[in-house]
């Protein structure tokens, strides 16, 4: 196993020679437009602020009143590694995401793909949006995941 030191030096490495850099900060760039638009969407609901993640996911969390009366919330999410935008179910607090991830447990749906990743402890149930997100067509990216996390809330608020 590496030391942290080797790590590092790995790391700095490839921001030297990779665009690492760059493309970070597109995926950064884009969230907080996408992050913008859904403010000027949907001015009732709390959009909160961009979490940047350590590069394993960057996400920001969208409010319903609905869902935040129950200590919910939806997280559109980027996960660097699968290169995938996914929405997540997600609470104030552990207890409470206990509490809807078991109600949601045995129910499903035929209008979206809904699954649970046990590793996922910050979620209740998720949603893949995008599994490959094309960043040179931003305004049809946007509104896919708008749709996509649009019709996730409406699911999530039927089967709740």
């Amino acid at each position: 196993m590496k030391t942290l030191n080797q790590l590092i030096n790995d790391y700095s490495r490839h921001l030297q020679e990779d665009n690492i850099q760059i493309a970070y900060k597109g995926i950064l760039d884009f969230i907080g437009s996408l992050r913008s638009d859904f403010i000027n969407k949907y001015p009732d609901d709390g959009i909160g602020n961009i979490y940047q993640g350590y590069m394993d996911m960057s996400y920001f969390p969208v409010s319903p009143k609905l869902l935040k009366e129950k200590g919910l919330k939806i997280a559109v999410v980027y996960l660097h590694e699968k290169g995938a935008f996914e929405v997540w179910l997600s609470a104030r607090n552990r207890e409470i995401l206990r509490k809807y991830k078991a109600i949601l447990e045995n129910k499903g749906t035929d209008h979206i793909n809904l699954f649970h990743d046990e590793s996922n402890e910050d979620a209740a149930i998720e949603c893949t949006l995008i599994s490959v997100p094309d960043f040179d067509n931003q305004a049809l990216l946007m509104e896919k995941i708008e749709q996509g996390t649009e019709k996730f809330i409406s699911i999530i608020s039927e089967l709740l």
